[in-house]
C-alpha cells in the first residue's frame, strides 16, 4: 500500500499539471451600442459681446485668471435667470479653506436629460467651435421632460414606476476643463441617451489656485502653498453636494429623478472628488496631514476614468491611502498602464482599500486621455455597472460578473474585482473569509469573527451570500461546513464529502449554497466561488489547503503564490 503522505504527494503533483480552470470574469464583449433616447440640455447660452479683452470662453469656463482679473461663465451668460445657478456656503474651517471658510462661491451646471422625440428646441453651438448643446432649454421655458409613454417604450425601462423618475449621475469633470469642453459635453449627452438625468458642475479650478507645475516658480508654489491647492480640491465636494440639493429641489428636474438612486461620475480629479463624497478623506498637506471633506452619503456607486489617487510622494488619500478605507460602496475605474498624471500604482494602492465593491479596468499603453476609439470600452463597463449596481437590474448583473473586457479601442482588462454581496435576506447568511497571513477560514456569524480576530487572524474583505438551510425553491445546492480554529490555533478543513454536498448537517458554521455543475461552472447570474489548492501543506492535517474566494483577482494572486485553481463547487448569488 503507497503510505499516505506518498498519496499526497502524488495529488498535489497531479493538481500541478492539470490545466487552468475558468475563474468569473472570462468574457469579453462588444461595445454597448448607442443610448435610445433623444437628448435636451438645461439653458447655458452665452453672449460673447461680453468677453473681455484678451479673453475667450473658454477663459470663463475654466475660471482662468487673464490680465489680473478672475473669470467665470455667470459673467457671460445671456439668460441667468434660467440657468442651474447656486452658491454653497463653504464649511466654517479656515485650516483647510483658509481664502473660502464661511463664505459663498458661485457655481453654474450643466443638465442633461432624455427627452421627448417632438422636441424641437433647437441645438446651440457653443462659442469657439467647442462643440453642441442639444435641444438647450430655451430662456424662459421649464425643461422638456421624457413622458412616461415614451419612456417605456424604450428596452431599457427595467419596469420602473413612475417611469420618468430617472437616475441621477452627478458629474465632475478633470482638472482645469469644464463640462462643455471638448470630449466632456459628448460624454453626458451619451449617458443621458441611455436614460439617466446628468448633472455636472463648472468647478473653474483656477479660481482658487494654480492649476499646473510647468516651471520651478510652480513647483514653489506647490511646496510652499499647497493648502491653496487642497483647498481647490475641497471645493469640488462642496460644490456636487450643493448642486445634488438644487437638483432634488428644482421647480422641474425634481419630478425627474429617482432620489434613491444617484450615481458619481468622474474624471481625473473628478474621481478622486467623487471618492471624497462617498467618504474617503483627504491629503491636505506636504506632510500628508489626513482631513475630511464633504460627504454625499445620496451617492449609491461612483465611477471614475482615469482617477487621480495622487502620486507616490504624496498620495491622494492619505499616507498609504488610508483614507480610502472609509468607501463603502461600490466603485469602478477605468486606468491606463501609461497614464504618468495619475499613475497606476496609486489607483490601485487606493482601489485595494475600499470597503464596498471594488473593481480596476486596466488600459493598456492609455495615458490620461480619453480617445474616441476608446470610448466604446469606457460606456460598456460604465453603463452596465451602473445598471447591475445602482439600478439592481439583473441581467446587467449577469453580464458584469462576467466581463473581463470590451473588443475594439484599447485592450482592456479586468484587474481587480472584489464582488461585496448585497444586504441578505431572510433565510441567507454573510460568510466571510478570514486569514492569519498563511491559512485561510470562511467565518459564518459575528462570534466566530470575533473568536478568529482575538486569535490574531482578519477580515481579508471578501466575502459571499449562502442559506442557513435549503430553500424549498432550490434545485441544485450543495452544503459546505466551514472549519475552525481550535484552542492550539490549528485549522481544520471540513471532509471532501461534505464540500460535495454527499452529506447534509446541521452544525454550527455550516451552510447551504447552490452548486457548480460536473465542470466547475455556474449558472447565469451567480458568482463562481473559486477554489484554490495549496500543494505545500498537503502533508499537514491540521493546516488548510484550500482557499474559497470569489473575486479572481484574489484568486490570481493566490496562483502566484503557488497555489492551484481547481474546479469550483459552489455558486453565490449576488
Amino acid at each position: 500500500m503507497t503510505p499516505p503522505y506518498r498519496w499526497t504527494l502524488a495529488l498535489a503533483a497531479l493538481l500541478a499539471a492539470a490545466p487552468s480552470f475558468a475563474l468569473n470574469h472570462e468574457n469579453i464583449v462588444a461595445p454597448i451600442p448607442a443610448g435610445p433616447y433623444a437628448v435636451a440640455c438645461s439653458n447655458l447660452e452665452q453672449d460673447t459681446s461680453l468677453l473681455a479683452p484678451g479673453t475667450s470662453p473658454s477663459d470663463y469656463w475654466e475660471g482662468r485668471l487673464v490680465n489680473d482679473q478672475l473669470h467665470y461663465i455667470t459673467q457671460i451668460l445671456s439668460h441667468p435667470e434660467t440657468a442651474i445657478r447656486f452658491d454653497p456656503l463653504v464649511p466654517d474651517n479656515r485650516e483647510i479653506y483658509p481664502n473660502t471658510a464661511n463664505t459663498r462661491v458661485p457655481f453654474v451646471a450643466i443638465v442633461c436629460h432624455p427627452t421627448s422625440s417632438r422636441n424641437t428646441a433647437p441645438d446651440y453651438a457653443l462659442p469657439g467651435g467647442a462643440g453642441v448643446i442639444p435641444h438647450m432649454q430655451p430662456a424662459g421655458q421649464p425643461p422638456w421632460l421624457i413622458d412616461q409613454a415614451e419612456f417605456r417604450q424604450s428596452p431599457l425601462t427595467f419596469n420602473e414606476e413612475p417611469a420618468q423618475r430617472l437616475p441621477l449621475i452627478v458629474y465632475s469633470h478633470g482638472l482645469g476643463g469644464s463640462p462643455i469642453g471638448r470630449g466632456y459635453i459628448d460624454t453626458m449627452v451619451a449617458l443621458a441617451a441611455h436614460g439617466y438625468m446628468v448633472a455636472a458642475v463648472f468647478h473653474a479650478d483656477a479660481r482658487f489656485s494654480r492649476i499646473r507645475v510647468e516651471n520651478l516658480s510652480d513647483f514653489f508654489y506647490l511646496l510652499t502653498q499647497y493648502d491653496r491647492v487642497a483647498e481647490m480640491e475641497l471645493m469640488r465636494p462642496v460644490a456636487l453636494q450643493a448642486m445634488t440639493d438644487v437638483m432634488l429641489a428644482h421647480p422641474y428636474f425634481k419630478f425627474g429623478i429617482d432620489p434613491d438612486r444617484i450615481a458619481g461620475f468622474g474624471a481625473s480629479l473628478g474621481g478622486q472628488a467623487m471618492l471624497n463624497l462617498m467618504g474617503a478623506k483627504m491629503t491636505t498637506s506636504i506632510g500628508l496631514a489626513c482631513r475630511e471633506t464633504v460627504r454625499d452619503p445620496r451617492i449609491k456607486v461612483g465611477v471614475g476614468f482615469v482617477t487621480y489617487a495622487g502620486q507616490t510622494f504624496l498620495p491622494a488619500f492619505c499616507n498609504d491611502q488610508s483614507g480610502a478605507d472609509l468607501v463603502d460602496r461600490p466603485f469602478l475605474t477605468l486606468a491606463g498602464t501609461a497614464d504618468t498624471t495619475a499613475p497606476l500604482k496609486m489607483t490601485q494602492q487606493a482601489i485595494n482599500r475600499l470597503k464596498g465593491s471594488r473593481f480596476l479596468v486596466e488600459m493598456v499603453d492609455g495615458q490620461h486621455e480619453l480617445r474616441v476609439e476608446d470610448i466604446g470600452d469606457l460606456f460598456t463597463w460604465m453603463i452596465t455597472f451602473y445598471r447591475a449596481y445602482l439600478q439592481g437590474d439583473a441581467a446587467a448583473m449577469a453580464s458584469f460578473i462576467r466581463m473581463r473586457g470590451v473588443t475594439g479601442g484599447r485592450d482592456d482588462d479586468l484587474k481587480i474585482d472584489a464582488h461585496v454581496p448585497a444586504q441578505p435576506a431572510a433565510g441567507e447568511m454573510l460568510v466571510s473569509e478570514m486569514s492569519n497571513n498563511v491559512r485561510y477560514f470562511l467565518a459564518t456569524s459575528s462570534a466566530e469573527i470575533d473568536s478568529l480576530k482575538a486569535a490574531g487572524w482578519s477580515a481579508t474583505g471578501y466575502s459571499f451570500k449562502a442559506w442557513m438551510a435549503i430553500p424549498a425553491s432550490a434545485t441544485a445546492n450543495c452544503h459546505f461546513e466551514s472549519a475552525f480554529v481550535t484552542s492550539a490555533g490549528t485549522y481544520r478543513p471540513c471532509g471532501l464529502a461534505k464540500r460535495l454536498g454527499r452529506w447534509t448537517f446541521d452544525e454550527p458554521g455550516g451552510f447551504f449554497i447552490e452548486k457548480a455543475d460536473s465542470f466547475g461552472n455556474c449558472a447565469a447570474g451567480l458568482l463562481q466561488v473559486n477554489r484554490l489548492f495549496q500543494p505545500r501543506y498537503a502533508l499537514s492535517r491540521t493546516v488548510s489547503s484550500e482557499r474559497l474566494v470569489t473575486s479572481d483577482s484574489a484568486a490570481k494572486e493566490s496562483v502566484a503564490n503557488g497555489w492551484i485553481l481547481v474546479p469550483a463547487t459552489m455558486c453565490a448569488r449576488p
